[in-house]
Formats: C-alpha cells, structure tokens, sequence
C-alpha cells in the first residue's frame, strides 16, 4: 500500500517537474532562512546546509533546490503520517538555529569547503543528537576506487570527525527496513540510470555511516547516488530510481528522528 501510494504521488508531481523545466531551478532571491526565533516549533523540518563551494558555475549546495525538497515534502505527507512544521528551510552551518532541526542535509560534497568556525559547530551539533544526511556526488563504476569528489568529502568530514571512519552500511542495517524494506544493493543509482554519468554502473552506489561511541549513526553519506535528482524530477523513474530515492529518504528521515 504504501508503494502504490507513492507511485499515485507522482502523478501529483509531474506538474511540479514541466513547470521547473521551463525556468531556472533555483533561485537564491527566495532562500527561506527559517523562523527568527528559535524553538517555538515542533515536528520535522528538512534543512539544506548552504556552505561555500562552486559546481558548474553555481553555487554547490543548491544543486536541486528548492524543488526537491517540495517534492520530497509531498511524499512524506502522502505516504506517512510524519507531523511537517513549516516549509523546508536553508541555513548556513555557523547559524545557530541548526541546534533546533535534528537532521540537516548537504548535497554535492565533491564541492564542499568548510572553516574553523563551521566544523566547531559541526561538532557541538552532532554532540548534541544531530545527524546529516550527505548526497549526490560520485568517482568512479568501481565503488572501492575512491576519487576527487570522495576525497574531498572526506577530508571535510575528517575535520569533524578525526578519530572516526565511515562505515559501509550492509543491507541488513535497520535504516533500510525502519518504513520501507529496501535493499541498498539492487537500489538504482541515479547518477547511471539518469545518464548524468555514463560511466557509472547502476550498482556502483554505497552507503555509508559514521558513529558515536554508542552506536548512534550521526551521519549517513551516500556515495555514487543522488536521492535529490530522484525528488526532483520523479518523472523520470528510469527503473523506479525515483521511487527508491523517496523511500530511501523517508526511511532515512524517520531513522533519524528515532535514534
């Protein structure tokens, strides 16, 4: 049931593509920075983290925006009955009202470039329960032969992080079962089926966790994929890529808010 409710989503969505195809896919002028007053919401709230960085002449963490996170919202109403408080919203990592969203999402890491004062409070917010969801970007077919845009991620992360590891996340991890029951390993990758990088191969996607020392995932980095291009343009479900991208991203977010 919830399966077919989210393919009858996508028909409620298609409309929401054409229209976006037809202009500039963000627009910086309208960024919604959140509340001024921190703490006076409640239920969840999709944050994109906006940081420094330049991709292909934009800004790096707009890539998809805002029209993912829309669709992404449609979804989650659709095909859970998850509370959403408010718009999704855009903050920069030193805006402290982070401290008040338990899950933030990064996109295009590959670009990704961080200060002193960013991984300070990078620190204190995982420290403090919150978790990152980290997409789109990508190397090479072979998921083991680590490239630039890893490389990159890693040494960003590793500045948060230096005496952690990422993780590979196996099939049999509760993240993939928590909502939807999905197997990270025949999930599509949306970087080959889209034919944005056609040297990819479908199953070249990895997942990845990086843990406290209780065992609490406070960061999950998706490697070889792109759920935002999934949200973004449900229309082209080549192989229910698009349909494995939400799933993957409700099952994602109701982990979170759980653990």
């Amino acid at each position: 049931m919830r399966l077919l409710l989210l393919i009858a989503c996508f028909m409620v969505l298609l409309p929401f593509e054409a229209a976006e195809a037809q202009r500039w896919r963000y627009r910086l002028d309208d960024v919604k920075t959140g509340p001024q007053t921190p703490g006076d919401e409640f239920g969840f709230r999709f944050v994109r983290v906006k940081y420094d960085g330049v991709s292909y002449r934009r800004p790096a963490w707009a890539t998809d925006y805002p029209t993912a996170e829309q669709n992404l919202y449609e979804a989650i109403r659709r095909t859970t009955r998850l509370h959403l408080e408010g718009p999704p919203i855009v903050l920069e990592l030193t805006d402290e009202r982070i401290f008040e969203y338990p899950f933030l999402y990064l996109t295009e890491p590959g670009y990704w470039e961080t200060n002193d004062e960013e991984v300070e409070m990078m620190k204190k917010y995982f420290a403090r329960g919150g978790f990152m969801l980290i997409d789109d970007f990508h190397d090479y077919t072979d998921p083991n032969q680590k490239g630039p845009e890893w490389e990159n991620m890693y040494q960003n992360i590793k500045r948060v992080f230096p005496d952690r590891e990422p993780v590979e996340l196996g099939p049999d991890h509760p993240v993939w079962s928590i909502y939807y029951d999905i197997d990270p390993v025949a999930a599509i990758s949306m970087k080959a089926e889209t034919g944005e990088v056609p040297w990819l191969d479908p199953d070249s996607d990895r997942y990845y966790g990086i843990f406290d020392d209780d065992g609490r995932m406070m960061c999950l980095i998706s490697y070889n994929q792109d759920m935002g291009d999934g949200w973004e343009w449900p229309g082209r479900n080549l192989q229910q890529a698009s349909t494995v991208s939400f799933q993957m991203a409700i099952n994602i977010i109701m982990y979170a808010l759980t653990h």
